[in-house]
């Protein structure tokens, strides 16, 4: 239980740091709506969950060894968060207004904003290492079968919770942001950040 307790810690404390899948969920959010965003924290914690069985089963320990594995995935999720960055300084180019309903923005089906949310964390590389480099510090020889069943299902759960909480708070803000001016900096501030952190992955050492 112990051991339990210190990863749940680790855990709390890796969601609430700021990362790509924070700024998609964001960006979704904003632009969508605080369903779509809740949709799109679900594919990110359904990421993590793949991400977590991948690394019990060694996949993820593959990834990390083998340098074209890892520079695949990476680039592809670089790639993946320059697309969207660009599609928000577009917006922001465009003017586009962050509106107050789905009606009005077009709001993305469920399907489409968990794919992004799911694209997002299992195009990020460093979720993987991060499970590869987390499972051994607490799993050993001598634990329960059930600990890396529970350290993932808490994980996502942990992910969802506090993604969503982010999607529900963009979407309360959108509200007040509906002017163009508004909507411009926010759009380019998000698709900046997304456009930087998909450059600082595609930089990052193997």
């Amino acid at each position: 239980m112990q051991t339990f307790a210190s990863f749940l810690a680790v855990a709390a404390i890796a969601a609430v740091i700021p990362g790509p899948d924070t700024f998609v969920v964001l960006r979704t959010a904003l632009a969508d709506g605080p369903r779509a965003g809740t949709f799109a924290a679900g594919g990110s914690a359904a990421g993590n969950v793949l991400w977590g069985a991948a690394s019990a089963l060694g996949v993820a320990a593959v990834l990390a060894a083998s340098a074209t594995a890892f520079s695949v995935v990476k680039l592809a999720g670089a790639a993946y968060l320059v697309v969207i960055g660009v599609q928000a300084l577009r917006a922001a180019r465009r003017g586009d207004t962050l509106a107050s309903d789905g009606a009005e923005r077009g709001e993305l089906s469920r399907s489409a904003a968990f794919r992004r949310g799911l694209a997002s964390d299992l195009l990020n590389i460093k979720v993987g290492l991060f499970w590869t480099a987390l499972v051994p510090q607490f799993v050993g020889a001598e634990s329960s079968a059930l600990l890396p069943v529970a350290m993932v299902v808490a994980m996502a759960s942990i992910v969802f919770a506090w993604l969503t909480a982010y999607a529900h708070l963009a979407a309360r803000l959108s509200r007040t942001l509906k002017r163009r001016r508004s909507a411009q900096a926010v759009n380019g501030t998000v698709g900046t950040v997304l456009v930087a952190l998909g450059g600082r992955l595609a930089l990052a050492p193997h």
